[in-house]
């Protein structure tokens, strides 16, 4: 089964327009979850999520904004989530993947409500330096189970 990671957009970006690895590495939580998903997959197969411009590549270049899925209503975030599928399912056969959330709880939510096989590391931890542990334990297993 394939395996892709989704890693959340973050408050703290760089100022103009960036490709959204550079964009987004002005946050050390960002960083930390960037290199958790490089030792995981390949680039190609690492997305941001993010609250304004939904799924991501890597090098695509987006302007920085200010905007937060944690503000809005279960409703939106979930027509949000269904945006992020749909946008998935053009790019992957989402029965045959598997999608590693690195998240908070709002985005997990939002994506919970899909047809994806998902696994949420930070789920119920939240981002930050509270969930590192907690992610660099599910990287291990998994590259762990990978080489198996």
């Amino acid at each position: 089964m394939k395996t892709v990671v989704l890693i959340t957009c973050t408050k703290h970006k760089h100022d103009g327009t960036h490709k959204a690895e550079y964009l987004y590495s002005a946050s050390q939580n960002f960083a930390k979850y960037l290199e958790c998903a490089r030792s995981m997959v390949a680039d190609s197969d690492i997305y941001v999520i993010s609250a304004l411009y939904n799924l991501i590549p890597l090098n695509k270049e987006i302007e920085s904004y200010d905007y937060s899925l944690s503000e809005k209503s279960e409703q939106e975030k979930c027509t949000w989530g269904n945006e992020v599928v749909n946008q998935l399912s053009g790019l992957y056969n989402i029965n045959n993947t598997k999608f590693v959330v690195i998240a908070d709880d709002d985005y997990c939510f939002a994506l919970s409500h899909n047809p994806l096989f998902i696994d949420m590391p930070l789920k119920g931890v939240g981002c930050g330096p509270a969930g590192y542990e907690q992610l660099d334990d599910y990287v291990r297993k998994y590259n762990l189970n990978k080489s198996i």
